[in-house]
């Protein structure tokens, strides 16, 4: 019996861990007597079949010492065996000590079977006799057999009804394991319950102010640290967050609402008044849906739930494209956009439209945190596998406490504050690039600028991988 223990067995019930483990023992023990009595029944028979074929041996060996080639028969059969049976040819003695015997059907018994306990009549049957042939001399072979019901049966039966016995009894000692096994389970875990309890009611900084007693829970007291540190950080991350996207959707909303209020107090029967006020309201909860909408895309993205429609693309081209757009934007902060043009095509596998939006924001946010008369550098490259795209600013640039971070969702820099924003390009950013197997990374210095470097997947690498994958 092959028994597998998992972890959801150790937090059963305390009356099904009990049923559990009692059952555990008693069926271990159980097997442990059942292969015993298999073991006790082996060595019986291989026992007494010894002595049987010993005293067969010794009987044709006395019957035969005078070399001849006639079997003699001056001695009687040994006290161990039955009968004998001599088969030579068509010819066919039987000789027995036992005058209770009936010999009906032995004539016809295989003069070659061997065999424990089996019925002489049937020998693939079980019984009471036991049977060994060997082969004489001068030709021909001699069976003995001998009824073992009185002997080694008997002996291996009276094992059996004392392994039945012991297997009843010993189920009051199983029970008794089974609920210490379960206290000694249950014990260090009601310890960890009140010590974790106690430290959430006091709202302790540490779940163990010292070393727990049982060091086996030492590891288990370590990963309750950290995950109590890291749901800490998490709630101040996300109350922080929630405080940026108060304040972010705070604005676009009560434009709006000021918007509609105006138009709807207005006493001027003009329509182009009222038209402009639904462009401004139109404006608004567009911003508003683009920042939720975002927001989705990037839950959808490290969801692993993304959909792409993937074609194949030209990286130059659309760069080309996001550059023209942002034109205009550079031009107001009086910043220089300059796309330097490689040798050849760069294709790739993409969603042209997810793709776009990366260039959008990585540009977007050269252009608003770069300074006034500044310089964006964008370069293409390839390597054996991978078109790489670098976006060089000379704008503020990023601490190293926080460059780590900026790809957190709803993360802002200290810096970055005073820009409008939820934080969330990067992150979109980064969950877009790497649906489509590629990455990105950053290399910052404070006054001097960034780079921001995406690699994406050529076409030729891209159908290698999918060629490998499926073969």
């Amino acid at each position: 019996m092959c028994c597998v223990l998992n972890s959801t067995f150790f937090f059963q019930s305390g009356t099904r861990r009990i049923v559990s483990f009692f059952f555990i023992l008693w069926s271990c023990a159980g097997i442990s007597l059942f292969l015993h009595t298999l073991l006790l029944k082996h060595h019986i028979q291989q026992q007494r079949l010894g002595e049987i074929s010993t005293a067969l041996s010794s009987y044709i060996e006395h019957n035969n010492s005078s070399g001849k080639s006639r079997f003699s028969l001056r001695n009687s059969i040994p006290k161990e065996i039955d009968f004998i049976r001599i088969v030579h040819a068509e010819q066919q003695l039987l000789i027995t000590g036992n005058n209770s015997m009936a010999f009906h059907g032995l004539v016809d018994l295989d003069p070659l079977s061997n065999g424990a306990w089996i019925d002489l009549l049937q020998p693939q049957n079980s019984g009471n006799w036991l049977l060994i042939s060997q082969k004489l001399p001068h030709g021909g072979v001699a069976q003995a057999g001998t009824n073992d019901q009185s002997t080694g049966l008997a002996i291996y039966k009276q094992a059996v009804i004392v392994s039945s016995l012991m297997f009843l009894l010993l189920a009051l000692p199983c029970l008794c394991l089974a609920f210490l096994f379960a206290y000694l389970i249950k014990a260090p875990l009601q310890s960890l319950e009140i010590t974790v309890r106690n430290a959430l009611e006091e709202n302790s900084l540490l779940i163990q102010q010292k070393e727990p007693e049982n060091k086996d829970l030492t590891p288990i007291f370590n990963l309750l640290e950290e995950t109590f540190s890291q749901n800490r950080q998490l709630i101040a991350e996300m109350q922080s967050s929630l405080d940026n996207v108060a304040h972010d959707l705070r604005t676009p909303m009560t434009r709006l609402r000021a918007v509609a209020e105006y138009a709807l107090q207005s006493d001027k029967e003009e329509p182009a008044l009222y038209r402009s006020a639904l462009s401004d309201c139109l404006e608004e909860s567009e911003r508003v849906l683009s920042m939720l909408k975002i927001m989705m895309s990037v839950a959808e993205a490290e969801a692993g739930t993304m959909r792409l429609e993937l074609q194949e693309l030209d990286i130059m081209e659309t760069l080309e494209d996001v550059v023209g757009l942002y034109q205009y934007v550079a031009e107001e902060e009086q910043i220089t956009v300059v796309l330097e043009k490689g040798k050849g095509s760069f294709p790739v596998l993409a969603d042209k439209t997810r793709i776009s939006q990366v260039w959008a924001n990585l540009l977007d946010n050269a252009i608003k945190y770069g300074h006034e008369s500044g310089n964006i550098r964008i370069n293409v490259a390839t390597n054996e596998h991978f078109a790489i795209i670098r976006f060089y600013d000379d704008g503020m640039g990023i601490s190293k406490t926080e460059i780590d971070r900026i790809w957190e969702r709803l993360y802002r820099g200290d810096r970055s504050r005073t820009k409008q924003g939820l934080g969330l390009g990067l992150n979109y950013v980064k969950a877009v690039v790497e649906a489509h197997g590629g990455q990105i990374m950053v290399t910052s210095k404070i006054k001097k600028g960034s780079c921001f470097e995406v690699r994406l997947p050529l076409i030729s690498s891209t159908l290698t991988r999918k060629l490998e994958i499926t073969q």
